[in-house]
């Protein structure tokens, strides 16, 4: 089984980093989808929106042109849990 993550819209906002810094366009929820794939090419899908925590610094802060794909998948990993994941991949198998 092959998973992917599809990200399909990123809410920003500004807001103070913990060190009273204003951080532009912080990423604040993911809404993206998590895509199995069998070794047939059958596909099941789930789709989950995730609110992030940006209390940061602003040393730790990613700006938003500098934001990859990698980045933001792995907030939502951190966010959702390794549980999380491996509950979404079981329910996704399940689908297929």
């Amino acid at each position: 089984m092959n998973y992917t993550w599809k990200i399909s819209k990123l809410g920003l906002t500004d807001q103070m980093s913990t060190d009273n810094v204003l951080l532009e366009n912080a990423i604040v929820n993911v809404k993206w989808k998590r895509i199995a794939t069998d070794d047939d090419g059958i596909k099941a899908s789930y789709l989950g929106n995730t609110d992030l925590n940006a209390a940061i610094s602003a040393a730790d802060f990613v700006a938003l042109n500098d934001v990859t794909a990698e980045n933001v998948t792995s907030w939502i990993e951190a966010a959702i849990t390794a549980n999380g994941v491996a509950t979404i991949d079981s329910n996704l198998e399940t689908k297929i």
